[in-house]
């Protein structure tokens, strides 16, 4: 460093290997912009709940002044003045909570059993709360317009529908998306068939995809199961086998039977496994392999079609003899003890406008 002894060359006189320090204002848009920072700064000080002051300066202030100045160790900013709050004098601690947080490792906490939750004027839990009151405000007609109509009523009317479709994602998401993903597509887990969830974006339903019937599952759950061998102890493994390149045929087109059970395709080769099928399948999945919803109408099994190529637990020859050699089980819970009816109306209208939604019960 060097002195510098020129008065006119607008230098501080310090010098640091050959760069000398100026007295030269900063550009006016910096200026400008510093100046506007610090007057936004100070402002918000003022309006808003933000300097962080230590709780004994709290009290000793609060009790100074008789008035809550300082809240929770900080200013509390003057928006209270004009815009009181209405949960101030509402919800308040309780000791289940407290010890709650407390179990969690927040020994630190002052506040006690009695202490209200929300402080009095401007935050922005505050307005977050008021933002979610007038939506809800809002939400209540429509709630209620739901409440007196049938989910056909809802999908028939476009705003209902909309505004349902709306409700439905998170209520999909909290109740539903963990077995069928988010947008409803199932999970295939070919590792593990026995972990795999129906895609209910198609149009192949074990028990019905109309507007009352996805109310009746949602609802009261399901719970279907196919046994071991379709219930017959004298297959062998070799019957076992003839029956699942059967399956596998009748799913991919090569094999196909009439209403009656008669092989209308596929003949020659596979009489013998159609003998079994008929013998030990047809009494769930019909003469025709279409299922319970379509052969037989009546029933409720649920048990599938083997004749569309859609496979809940894989289709592969090997997953499909693992499946009639020792039978498959599956269950879905029952959510009528869980959410009210309107919600479950709000997720059959989800359900159904997924794509696959079944117009009306085809045996009417």
């Amino acid at each position: 460093m060097s002195d510098h002894n020129d008065p006119n060359d607008k230098s501080t006189g310090h010098e640091w290997d050959g760069i000398r320090e100026l007295t030269n204002p900063p550009p006016k848009w910096w200026a400008w912009g510093f100046y506007l920072g610090l007057s936004f700064v100070t402002a918000y000080y003022i309006l808003y709940p933000s300097t962080p002051l230590n709780n004994g300066f709290q009290k000793v202030i609060n009790g100074i002044t008789g008035a809550e100045v300082l809240v929770d160790g900080h200013t509390k900013g003057i928006l209270h003045l004009v815009n009181s709050n209405p949960y101030y004098q509402g919800e308040t601690w309780t000791q289940g909570e407290i010890d709650a947080f407390k179990a969690k490792g927040h020994a630190e906490l002052t506040i006690k059993a009695g202490d209200l939750k929300y402080q009095d004027g401007w935050t922005a839990i505050n307005e977050m709360r008021d933002d979610v009151a007038d939506i809800e405000a809002v939400r209540a007609g429509y709630m209620e317009k739901l409440s007196n109509m049938s989910v056909d009523q809802i999908i028939a009317d476009d705003e209902m529908r909309l505004f349902a479709l709306g409700r439905a994602r998170v209520l999909f998401g909290d109740n539903c998306a963990a077995c069928h993903a988010s947008g409803g597509q199932g999970n295939m887990n070919a590792s593990h068939p026995e972990n795999s969830f129906p895609n209910l974006t198609d149009d192949d339903w074990l028990f019905g995809g109309w507007a009352s019937k996805l109310v009746e599952t949602i609802t009261d759950g399901r719970e279907a199961e196919m046994p071991a061998k379709g219930g017959n102890d004298e297959l062998t493994g070799a019957d076992v086998d003839s029956l699942a390149k059967f399956v596998v045929a009748l799913g991919d087109g090569s094999a196909a039977l009439n209403d009656d059970g008669e092989l209308t395709k596929g003949s020659g080769g596979f009489d013998s496994a159609n003998v079994l099928f008929q013998d030990s399948c047809a009494s769930c999945h019909g003469g025709s392999a279409k299922g319970s919803l379509i052969a037989n109408a009546d029933s409720d099994s649920g048990a599938a079609n083997l004749t569309d190529g859609i496979y809940r637990f894989g289709g592969s020859l090997a997953t499909v003899t693992e499946t009639i050699a020792n039978g498959r089980k599956g269950v879905m819970p029952e959510f009528g003890t869980r959410l009210d009816e309107t919600s479950i109306k709000i997720l059959a209208v989800r359900v159904h406008q997924f794509g696959g939604g079944m117009a009306k019960d085809p045996t009417e």
